[in-house]
């Protein structure tokens, strides 16, 4: 007996391990670390059923009709042997504990089929025994939770017990109960002993890749939240050129890339490392590969040369990772990470940039938040300070003063108008969305007051297509076009000056277009205000600018503002956002 334990336990040896170099192949490192797709439980499958076969073919050849056991090699002795004791349960029983029903299943239907085609008085035995094993092995893995499942002990006492079950029920495939326990009585103890602890140290092999994936994971978690703290004060300023140039560094400060990039949606916003901005951010593929992370907010690694079509061989950049910056979902930028040779970009780069996703696009929305808040201050301050100057404040009170007497009504009339326009201006400045029909009262009382100061001089039209009064739309959008139209576009007396508001529905988009046939902007001014706020003698010129970030904050690249204007024909802005409700 202590002769046949040594034989099988140089030969499971063998299986413990062929098991210790398959963990160090990545994909099997991931299968044993992630829950298994089915893709995943077909390679198991046939991976642990490799392995029951290679337990079959170093198995040793027992002959238990003779009183005197003679061990040989299964190779010399094909025509004559009667029964194996192998090790070919190793492979089974660990991939159903580990692997579920299903590979447990497979690997004992390939080891116990390849086992049952080598013949011998037990083979149907040994084809079905060996199936339960596999089934039952997953069986367990269904009942107990994934951590318990793969603790080495644990895994022990199982198998031992699996094991023990395959070797009392070997006389119920046997027509002779005899022979039967005489083959038990010397090998299954064997048997129980060399598979159990092959099992066991293929378990603690397994068990030690998990804990080194967790420790790497735990390791790439901590540079990740390191980074992010480091990078927190700068990408809460927002994505430009000052603080993505302090990104960058601390990217290239803190990994393994030999040079760092960020870009917007449209241009490369800094670059810091190895290489010239010429050498790789210009190159076709390069681009492409931006194009597609910017369409599909997904990661995009080219590790090879080959990769890159128009790239010297000679220039100092060779792989890249590219990630999406995103904001609610939304890529509005990315960062991109190089290095001098492909193997520098390696798995635990990938994972530590893929950390990095979520904690940059948080960090940016935080920063857009923080930014919204101090638009809509800065809308408040034009609120208060701008629309509602001392000026047009007192103005519109003397107008009212005077008609006190006149027309008592008309007056009374005024001072609701003025109520309601302070109130709107108020209250509004706390929202991000304010229906249409809200925007448009402020809009009506701010008219009505200039009205009054300069009667039957000013006409407003407005054209709102049915059902879109409670449509949502920024506070502030319409009412300071109309001011400008009326402060500026006429700024010098017209005929019949007009000031025209249509709001439609486009396509599921809000279409809202401010019309005048003031005097118009030169071309020279339009350019400068369709870049910049630019003051005038009668205004900060922060409106137009005010409305055109918000915008971009609420919408994104969903919402448009153009401005068209002809000098001496008037003006046109139009402002095109999403169509949304409030729910």
């Amino acid at each position: 007996m202590l002769d046949l334990i040594y034989q099988m336990a140089w030969r499971m040896c063998m299986i413990v391990t062929i098991a210790f170099l398959i963990t160090r192949l990545t994909f099997f490192r991931q299968m044993i670390y992630q829950r298994l797709s089915w893709k995943g439980k077909l390679v198991m499958t046939f991976v642990f059923g490799l392995f029951g076969i290679i337990g079959n073919y170093t198995g040793i050849v027992i002959r238990p009709d003779i009183f005197k056991t003679q061990f040989d090699y299964l190779d010399n002795n094909m025509e004559t042997f009667k029964a194996i004791a192998d090790t070919r349960n190793i492979g089974v029983i660990i991939g159903g504990l580990l692997g579920g029903p299903v590979v447990g299943l497979g690997a004992g239907i390939i080891a116990g089929g390849h086992r049952y085609l080598l013949g011998g008085f037990i083979n149907t035995a040994t084809f079905f025994l060996t199936v339960l094993g596999g089934f039952i092995a997953g069986w367990i893995n269904q009942k107990i939770a994934y951590r318990e499942r793969i603790q080495p002990s644990l895994i022990l006492m199982i198998s031992v017990c699996i094991l023990f079950i395959q070797i009392i029920l070997i006389p119920v495939f046997i027509e002779s109960h005899k022979v039967a326990v005489l083959l038990i009585k010397f090998t299954g103890l064997p048997i129980i002993i060399v598979n159990g602890i092959g099992i066991w140290i293929c378990a603690l092999i397994f068990y030690s890749v998990l804990r080194e994936e967790e420790k790497l994971r735990a390791v790439q978690t901590q540079k990740a939240l390191f980074i992010a703290n480091k990078t927190l004060p700068f990408f809460r300023k927002g994505l430009n050129e000052n603080s993505s140039e302090k990104v960058a560094h601390i990217l290239a400060t803190h990994t393994n890339a030999d040079s760092v990039a960020i870009t917007d949606l449209n241009n490369v916003l800094t670059h810091v490392g190895k290489g010239k901005k010429d050498d790789h951010f210009l190159q076709e593929n390069d681009q492409d590969a931006v194009k597609q992370v910017l369409q599909t907010g997904k990661i995009v690694t080219l590790q090879s040369i080959s990769e890159y079509k128009t790239i010297n061989r000679k220039r100092p950049l060779k792989a890249v990772i590219i990630v999406p910056l995103l904001v609610r979902e939304k890529p509005v930028g990315t960062f991109k990470m190089y290095y001098s040779r492909p193997y520098k970009l390696n798995e635990a780069e990938q994972e530590l940039a893929e950390g990095l996703i979520m904690l940059f696009s948080t960090q940016l929305e935080i920063g857009e938040v923080e930014r919204h808040k101090e638009l809509l201050q800065n809308a408040k301050i034009k609120a208060l300070q701008a629309q509602i100057h001392p000026h047009f404040l007192f103005n519109s009170i003397n107008v009212i003063v005077a008609l006190c007497k006149r027309d008592p009504l008309f007056a009374r009339k005024l001072l609701i108008q003025l109520s309601t326009f302070l109130r709107n201006n108020t209250s509004a400045t706390s929202q991000t969305l304010i229906p249409i029909e809200k925007e448009m009262e402020s809009v009506m009382a701010y008219f009505s007051l200039e009205q009054a100061r300069f009667p039957e001089r000013f006409t407003l039209k407005t054209s709102i297509q049915s059902s879109l009064e409670t449509a949502l739309i920024p506070p502030f959008i319409i009412q300071p076009l109309v001011e400008n139209a009326i402060v500026h576009g006429f700024s010098e007396r017209c005929k019949k000056e007009i000031v025209e508001i249509t709001i439609f529905n486009e396509e599921s988009f809000l279409k809202i277009s401010v019309r005048d046939n003031g005097i118009g902007i030169s071309n020279e001014r339009l350019k400068l205000i369709s870049n910049k706020a630019t003051p005038s003698n009668k205004g900060t010129g922060i409106a137009i600018q005010n409305i055109r970030e918000r915008l971009s904050l609420v919408f994104g690249s969903e919402a448009s503002f153009s401005i068209k204007s002809q000098f001496n024909k008037g003006t046109i802005i139009t402002i095109v956002v999403p169509l949304q409700y409030e729910r």
